[in-house]
């Protein structure tokens, strides 16, 4: 009689056994789908952070992959950069799309106008370029006292319809040599009498740009006679540390 009782139990006590370990698998389960995952906490730095609604993410190992429409360039660039600084993601695949707008000339528009707002643009630089497709390039040449090319890139891709922007800013150099070259023709060229006006049109700085870089002066923008030009290029030939002097400066013929 003994042993069917011991036999009995055996199932009850099996039985038992097998309904923890699947309570336990099924509760870890749960906890794996409750679980934040990578994508979820990129869409969520997104939208609370660059205020993009209607980005969709999606992570494949450690690619991120990034979807919709974005307000602009910057938008676009902000979204890119912030979901690589994830541990997680090495590389960001984007699918993000900037609305466009029928004229590139309201686009130049508002890029000649960010330039000329541009605080720290100075005598001794230079921006200019185009705008071609929503295809912004810049070109020119800037001192290196900050980082003036990603600021510029930065105020240029939040204007709407900038679909890309292709950078061709030089740096110009550092030394003394040049820095001095720099000062000593720009002051001789706002005193000098035919040039001096320039000092008196409430302007910040003239239309025209003194680029210096390895001692080699360059003229460029605008000046308003043949005769102006002539002085300004005789004034940088007889800066004493200067080179060599390319006058590109434009005016009426």
């Amino acid at each position: 009689m003994n042993a069917p009782m011991r036999g009995s139990l055996v199932i009850p006590l099996a039985v038992i056994g097998f309904s923890g370990l699947a309570l336990h698998a099924a509760s870890a389960a749960g906890a794996e789908q409750s679980r934040p995952t990578v994508a979820d906490a990129v869409a969520e730095m997104l939208r609370d952070g660059l205020d993009l609604e209607g980005v969709t993410v999606t992570v494949a190992g450690t690619e991120a992959t990034l979807a919709g429409s974005v307000p602009t360039l910057w938008d676009k660039t902000e979204a890119i950069n912030r979901t690589l600084e994830f541990p997680q993601v090495e590389t960001v695949a984007s699918e993000l799309t900037v609305p466009e707008v029928e004229d590139d000339n309201e686009i130049a528009r508002e890029v000649g106008r960010v330039i000329r707002n541009y605080r720290y643009i100075t005598i001794w630089d230079y921006v200019g370029g185009g705008v071609e497709d929503g295809v912004v390039t810049l070109n020119g040449a800037v001192t290196q006292d900050r980082d003036k090319p990603a600021e510029l890139f930065e105020r240029v891709a939040r204007i709407g319809g900038v679909q890309e922007i292709r950078m061709q800013i030089a740096r110009q150099s550092t030394s003394s040599r040049d820095d001095r070259l720099r000062m000593e023709i720009a002051a001789r060229a706002l005193r000098h009498p035919t040039l001096s006006h320039y000092t008196l049109t409430g302007d910040i700085i003239p239309p025209f740009r003194i680029i210096v870089d390895q001692a080699v002066v360059m003229l460029v923008g605008s000046v308003r006679s043949g005769a102006e030009s002539r002085v300004l290029e005789t004034i940088a030939r007889q800066a004493f540390e200067s080179e060599e002097v390319r006058n590109l400066l434009q005016f009426p013929r």
